[in-house]
């Protein structure tokens, strides 16, 4: 863990850097296109997944991964399809009058943010697939590389002068998202040429059943992504272009909360709970209750950690009318954010996706509503308050879930047990 949290670390100090850059560089108004391409990536990462990605990582962290990997090596045809529509689509999109206009964005750096997008899906589903079948270390690199190498290689960019507009960052982000999916499946095909085979091939039935079993977390975590950028598109008719730009600028800072927790902690153990169910599931809850403690102390040091140094950050990136209280209120939305990426994954491994996305859409009715109420008016710091709202209702209904789901499975094992 040591390790995957040293390099997550490197990372975000990476991304926080190009973030301070591009600021310094290129202006606030760069930093809210950043900040677009940001939401437009992890939001896309949900939809482009298509239903998919959560049940085959739980069966690609399995024993006998082998037909997990072939339905993968299928589904890279299907997401080629995916992107080829998307690109259509966007290219007719741009080529309406006045609709670069809604985003306040030059159509060059509109069709470079979708890019980023496709590519920042399939290299996380790359990532992810390496990740589930246990090979954390190989996988933590190319999380660096994908999240932080690009951008230190665009910090000296911007520097030093070679870099002078927000399409040459994106272009780099591409060619680093490219790297990493070669690179994953170079070990994923490694590791289907040595792993034992699985009774059930790859056809269209088991393409299909794998759909079916993961179509309710699909729909879930897109409406998880939502909740987790709405503030800040429902904000923008109330903020200026400069205003979004520096609450963006927070978030970034205070998403470090989230981004390293996950990488240290969550990246692993989503995998470790998807196999201790199966293979020991009494073991179920002590490894939940591990990683939860682990990821809590984490947490919380990284967002005290982050208050106190939060003025020269500040300062570095030229902004001295930074909110305290906005910054504050993101580093406690965050710290419950990474408590709910850890019980996201522990209602994966307990196939609870019915309750999620059903919880998950009810949630967005009541949230949505409350950030419009609290956005007006308010500034930076409503923004903040619609974020922490929304992370209170994701932790609390996550939580519910997989305290009802170890509740039910513990039910079923005495049943069992039962003699006849």
């Amino acid at each position: 863990m040591i390790v995957r949290m040293l390099l997550r670390v490197l990372a975000l100090a990476a991304k926080f850097g190009l973030t301070v850059m591009i600021a310094r560089k290129l202006g606030f108004a760069a930093v809210a296109d950043y900040g677009l391409a940001v939401a437009a990536s992890v939001i896309a990462s949900k939809v482009f997944g298509l239903g998919f990605s959560s049940e085959l990582n739980r069966r690609l962290s399995g024993v006998h991964p082998s037909g997990a990997i072939r339905t993968a090596r299928t589904l890279r045809w299907v997401y080629g399809a995916l992107y080829l529509l998307v690109v259509a689509a966007v290219c007719v999109a741009l080529c309406t009058d006045g609709w670069t206009d809604v985003v306040a964005s030059s159509k060059p750096a509109l069709f470079l943010i979708t890019m980023v997008a496709m590519g920042e899906h399939y290299a996380l589903e790359s990532n992810s697939y390496v990740f589930s079948l246990h090979h954390a270390r190989a996988g933590s690199f190319m999380l660096f590389v994908r999240t932080g190498g690009w951008a230190i290689i665009a910090i000296g960019g911007l520097a030093t002068g070679y870099i002078v507009d927000m399409r040459l960052v994106f272009a780099l982000w591409i060619a680093a998202n490219v790297l990493v999916i070669v690179w994953a499946w170079r070990v994923i095909d490694e590791t289907g040429c040595h792993g034992r085979d699985d009774i059930a091939g790859t056809t269209g039935a088991s393409v299909c059943h794998g759909w079916a079993d993961g179509i309710q977390f699909y729909v879930a975590g897109v409406m998880l992504s939502c909740l987790q950028y709405a503030e800040r598109f429902i904000a923008a008719p109330y903020l200026t272009h400069d205003e979004l730009g520096r609450y963006v600028f927070a978030w970034s800072v205070a998403n470090a909360v989230q981004t390293v927790a996950y990488a240290s902690v969550v990246v692993t153990a989503g995998p470790r709970l998807a196999k201790t169910i199966v293979v020991v599931p009494e073991r179920f809850r002590a490894v939940l209750r591990g990683s939860l403690t682990t990821l809590l102390a984490l947490a919380l040091t990284m967002a005290g950690v982050i208050l106190v140094a939060h003025e020269p950050v500040f300062r570095l990136a030229h902004e001295e009318t930074g909110s305290v209280a906005t910054l504050l209120i993101l580093l406690v939305s965050f710290v419950l954010r990474s408590l709910g990426d850890l019980m996201w994954a522990a209602a994966i491994a307990l196939k609870a996706g019915r309750h999620v996305a059903f919880g998950m859409a009810v949630l967005v009715a009541a949230s949505l509503p409350v950030a419009m109420w609290l956005i007006p008016g308010n500034g930076q710091t409503g923004v903040a308050l619609a974020h922490l709202f929304a992370s209170l209702l994701i932790v609390t209904w996550l939580a519910w879930i997989v305290r009802r789901g170890l509740r039910d499975a513990a039910l079923n094992a005495r049943v069992e047990e039962r003699p006849c």
